[in-house]
């Protein structure tokens, strides 16, 4: 059909088509001539779909951070029907490899699922980087598995982890053997149940003995934290408020009360000595800030620090707020996510820190406290409201948690989109603050910043192996 339509097409316009820039994939069929006009606008419309790499947090079977989904969809084929290969894709699929490449040098791993021929293209142009995580997206250029196994043992010996979702009737062609990881061939949506993603991972266990999984797209917390064990490597969802709260909620421990109150006190601007006293008053806190203020190489006159009162005095209001909110993220009570969890809310408070301060906010301590408290619930399995009875937030940050209005209701919605990988909505919604690029650029800020931050957080062991249909 493609070789009926080239043929009219150099009737019609007495040319033949331009040659393709590069070889075919095995098996590809031969590509129509140039596009007319209005197809080729169409084309460069899509050429570079919003939000191209927004990342999400991906939780290692440790429960620590183990690195970030990057988004991906949406993306063109590599060739376009004329042949040529669209500098604009380039660019931007180039721009999230690097962000990729970032990552790894972070000590973390970076994960997105990019069309065969964008893979082949930049493993090509010396692009990828051993350690990436890679999911082999449909492509129509690639639909041979010969040129798919081929293209897997190429990625493999750059040292790409390569994965891909198995085939059911009806579907392209996947590569032979089996992938470095797998991801489940069904959406989400239908896998309504812990359950139910066990009898789907034993399926692909049937095909694929040994095999690993990467879990994406899971609806809360609880459920991912369920599935948290071998053969599962790492997950990744939507942590939003009230996910996995409701059944584990308890009272907020003392030293959680107050750090809470020292909070306070720093934003309120009190006396130091008010501050100094509320330290004092918990002996393994004034040790903890101590030890963290020495451990950072600070000095009183060439000595190490050995008072609160002096501890106080070198770091100023702003550090000791900053220590205070990251020993209040620390004590979360042992679960299997908890040091992604902290990890996320202290990015989700430096996310919304950052896009006070672009918005000239006179206030964006408080929107820190508002990214921060989103996550308190979550983190110390508290209400909502017992959280917020503890932290004095500005109203504005009550109102956009609570009564879910007011004017910060749309830092919160924003970051929420970014999250949830609902780029539309986050485009729309980031135009206060120059645009999605600008707003991405300030997420991959907040997070290198909270990882920063929680440095001295140590990986958590392992849970223990079982079987697949067995309780956790």
């Amino acid at each position: 059909m493609w070789s009926l339509l080239r043929s009219l097409l150099a009737r019609l316009t007495r040319r033949d088509a331009p040659p393709p820039a590069l070889a075919l994939a095995p098996g590809a069929a031969a590509r129509p001539a140039r596009p007319a006009a209005a197809e080729r606008a169409r084309i460069d419309a899509r050429a570079a779909p919003p939000g191209l790499g927004a990342r999400r947090p991906l939780v290692h079977v440790s429960g620590r951070l183990a690195g970030f989904e990057f988004q991906a969809a949406g993306l063109l084929p590599c060739r376009l029907p004329d042949g040529q290969v669209d500098p604009v894709t380039a660019a931007r699929t180039g721009n999230l490899l690097g962000a990729m490449r970032l990552t790894l040098k972070q000590g973390l791993q970076p994960l997105a699922e990019l069309p065969a021929g964008w893979l082949a293209w930049h493993l090509d142009k010396g692009t990828l980087a051993a350690g990436m995580h890679l999911v082999l997206g449909a492509d129509p250029d690639w639909t041979q598995r010969a040129g798919l196994t081929d293209l897997v043992g190429r990625l493999r010996a750059v040292g790409v982890l390569v994965g891909w979702r198995p085939a059911r009737p009806g579907d392209p062609a996947v590569p032979a053997g089996t992938p470095d990881f797998a991801l489940l061939p069904d959406p989400p949506a239908r896998l309504a149940s812990a359950d139910a993603w066990r009898t789907a991972m034993r399926e692909v266990l049937a095909d694929w003995p040994g095999v690993g999984f990467v879990l994406l797209d899971l609806p809360d917390v609880d459920l991912l934290e369920e599935l948290l064990v071998p053969p599962v490597l790492m997950s990744g969802c939507v942590p939003t408020p009230g996910s996995g709260q409701n059944s584990r909620v308890q009272a907020l421990p003392p030293q959680a009360r107050l750090l809470m109150r020292l909070i306070n006190r720093l934003v309120r601007d009190d006396d130091p000595g008010l501050i100094v006293a509320d330290i004092k008053s918990d002996a393994a806190l004034g040790l903890r800030l101590l030890a963290w203020i020495n451990s950072a190489g600070m000095s009183h006159d060439g000595q190490p620090v050995a008072s609160i009162e002096q501890a106080v005095a070198l770091l100023g209001r702003s550090q000791i707020y900053r220590w205070a909110s990251q020993a209040l993220v620390r004590l979360s009570p042992p679960r299997p996510a908890g040091l992604a969890l902290q990890a996320t809310a202290l990015a989700r408070a430096r996310l919304l820190e950052l896009l006070g301060a672009r918005e000239g906010q006179g206030d964006p301590g408080g929107l820190y406290l508002l990214g921060l408290a989103s996550m308190l619930p979550l983190l110390l399995q508290c209400s909502l409201d017992e959280a917020l009875g503890q932290l004095a937030l500005p109203e504005a940050a009550v109102q956009a948690l609570r009564e879910r209005e007011g004017p910060w209701l749309r830092h919160l919605a924003l970051m929420h989109a970014l999250e949830r990988h609902d780029l539309l909505a986050a485009e729309s919604l980031a135009q206060t603050w120059g645009g999605l690029d600008t707003v991405l650029a300030m997420a991959d800020d907040a997070w290198r910043m909270a990882g920063a931050e929680g440095s001295p957080v140590q990986p958590s062991p392992a849970p223990p192996p079982h079987e697949i249909g067995q309780p956790a």
